[in-house]
C-alpha cells in the first residue's frame, strides 16, 4: 500500500479535533491552539530511541529516518542517545518532561508505560481509537489495548516483543529427542541433555528481581490457567492454585538442577549469553534472540538452533502463550514541532516503516497486515511466522501504578528462586497484598 501524506494529514486533523482529556491535575489540552499540520518549511525534531540493529548489523533507525525524510523533506530527524537501561530511561524521561523539557520530541518507550505517562501528563494524547478506526483497526486488539488509558491512545505501536522457547536442535537430533510440548517434558529433556555432558545448563530464563521476572511469571501463570489481576474488576487473582503451581514449578526448576541457581540473577543478556555460548539446551527469550543466536560473529551455536512458541503445562487448556512486550513511540506534550513529531511517530507505525523494519531486521512489526505479508513470512526468521499464532498475555499495565504492581510481583518471586524453598502460600499472600497496595497508589 502506497503511503499517503493525505492519510497522515487526515489523521492529524482528527487528533486535533478529538475530545482530549487532561490528566494528573493538568486539565489543559496540550494540543489546544497548536497546529498539527505537517510543516511546509524546514524543521528539526529529535527522536530518543535505543540502538536498533538490522540484519546486517547496521543502524535500522537511520534507514527509517532516511525513508521518512524522503517522504517529508521539510522534517529533519536527529537521533538522541538513550540512558543505559529501560528503568533509568523511564526515570530520566519522567524527570525531564515533568520539568517542561521540549526534547526529545518523540521517544521510544516500553508498552507498559502509557497509563503511567498519561496520568502524569508526560505524553501527548492521540485521540480515541473509535474516532480513527481506519488507523487503529489495523493492529491486534491487545496491542491497541497497551496504548490506552481512560479510553484514549497515548502512543503509536512500533514493534512487538514475543517470548519463545529456543532449543539446541542439533542436540535434540543427536539424542533422538522431540521438541518439548509441555513444561514438564521440557524439564525432563533438559535434564537428559545435561546428563549427556553436552551442555552445562538445561534451561535458562530471566529470574532477576526486575520487570523481566514479572514477564516470566505472568506468562507461566497464564499457562497454569491463572492471572495476576482482573483489569476490568481490579481484583487481585494471583493468590490461587495456579499461582501456587507456577511458583512451585519455577523454584523446582532450580531445585532439580534443570536451571542454574544463578538464574535468579539473570536478565535477558545473561540468559542469552549462556545459550549463545553453547552452555544451555533451552532458552526462554524474546524475538530478538533468534538473530542473536544465529549470528556466527557472536554465537557459538549459530546454525544449530530451533525455536517454537512456549510450551504449556501438562493438561492445561491454554497454549501458545507469551507475555505481550514491545515498544511504542510517544510524543512529548511540550514539543515545539507538534505537527512534525506527530507525523514521524505515526509514520513509524504505518506500512512503509513497518515493512522496512520487517524485511531488514529481526524486529517484529505491530501492523497485522505486514506481519502476515508473504514477503515478511518468507524471511529467514521463523519468529515472524510463529508470532502470528501466539496468544498474547497482557500484564496489568492499565493502572498508572503498574511499576509498583510489578515490583510487588518480582520482589516476592525472586527470593524464592535465590534462597529456595519458603512457604509458597505465604509468599503469594504477601504478593497479593503488595499488589493491592500498589494498585491503589499506596507506597510499597
Amino acid at each position: 500500500m502506497e503511503f499517503s501524506r493525505r492519510s497522515l494529514l487526515a489523521g492529524g486533523a482528527l487528533l486535533a479535533t478529538a475530545g482530549l482529556a487532561g490528566c494528573a491535575g493538568d486539565t489543559r489540552n496540550p494540543m489546544e491552539g497548536r497546529s498539527t499540520a505537517i510543516p511546509d518549511h524546514p524543521v528539526t525534531i529529535e527522536w530518543l530511541s535505543q540502538e536498533l540493529a538490522d540484519n546486517e548489523g547496521r543502524d535500522l533507525r537511520r534507514s527509517l529516518v532516511a525513508a521518512f525524510q524522503r517522504r517529508f523533506p521539510t522534517i529533519t530527524v536527529d537521533l538522541l542517545q538513550v540512558p543505559p537501561t529501560t528503568d533509568v530511561r523511564r526515570t530520566t524521561l519522567t524527570t525531564q518532561i515533568a520539568g517542561g523539557a521540549t526534547s526529545p520530541d518523540v521517544y521510544l518507550g516500553d508498552c507498559a508505560w502509557p497509563p503511567q505517562f498519561a496520568h502524569h501528563a508526560l505524553a501527548m494524547p492521540l485521540g480515541r481509537p473509535e474516532d480513527d478506526p481506519g488507523f487503529w483497526s489495523a493492529y491486534p486488539e491487545r496491542v491497541v489495548a497497551t496504548t490506552l488509558y481512560e479510553g484514549q491512545a497515548w502512543a503509536f505501536p512500533f514493534y512487538l516483543d514475543i517470548a519463545f522457547l529456543y532449543h539446541r536442535a542439533d542436540l535434540l537430533a543427536k539424542h533422538d529427542l522431540a521438541v518439548p510440548r509441555t513444561w514438564e517434558e521440557m524439564a525432563d529433556t533438559a535434564l537428559r541433555l545435561r546428563e549427556t555432558g553436552d551442555v552445562r545448563y538445561g534451561f535458562v530464563w530471566q529470574g532477576a528481581s526486575s520487570e523481566t521476572l514479572t514477564c516470566n511469571f505472568t506468562e507461566m501463570l497464564a499457562d497454569a490457567g491463572g492471572a495476576l489481576m482482573d483489569d476490568a474488576a481490579r481484583r487481585i487473582l494471583v493468590d490461587s492454585d495456579a499461582g501456587r503451581q507456577t511458583l512451585e514449578f519455577m523454584s523446582g526448576l532450580i531445585a532439580r538442577g534443570v536451571s542454574p541457581a544463578a538464574v535468579g540473577t539473570f536478565a535477558e543478556e545473561q540468559a542469552m549469553t549462556a545459550f549463545s555460548s553453547g552452555q544451555a539446551a533451552f532458552l526462554r527469550n524474546w524475538s530478538y534472540a533468534w538473530g542473536a543466536a544465529g549470528n556466527p560473529e557472536g554465537s557459538a551455536v549459530a546454525g544449530r538452533v530451533g525455536v517454537t512458541l512456549r510450551p504449556t503445562f501438562d493438561g492445561s487448556g491454554r497454549s501458545r502463550l507469551s507475555t505481550l512486550g514491545g515498544w511504542h513511540n510517544f510524543v512529548n506534550p511540550h514539543t515545539r514541532q507538534l505537527g512534525a513529531a506527530l507525523a514521524f511517530a505515526r509514520w513509524l507505525a504505518q506500512e512503509e516503516a513497518q515493512t522496512i523494519m520487517a524485511t531488514t531486521s529481526p524486529y517484529t512489526p505491530t501492523l497485522a497486515a505486514v506481519l502476515a505479508d508473504p514477503e515478511v513470512t518468507a524471511q529467514d526468521n521463523p519468529t515472524f511466522r510463529l508470532s502470528a499464532d501466539a496468544e498474547l498475555v497482557l500484564r496489568p499495565t492499565g493502572t498508572p501504578y503498574y511499576p509498583q504492581v510489578s515490583k510487588a510481583v518480582y520482589t516476592s518471586v525472586n527470593p524464592v528462586l535465590v534462597e529456595g524453598g519458603g512457604d509458597v502460600t505465604e509468599v503469594l499472600a504477601e504478593m497479593a497484598a503488595g499488589m493491592e497496595r500498589a494498585r491503589d497508589g499506596v507506597a510499597l
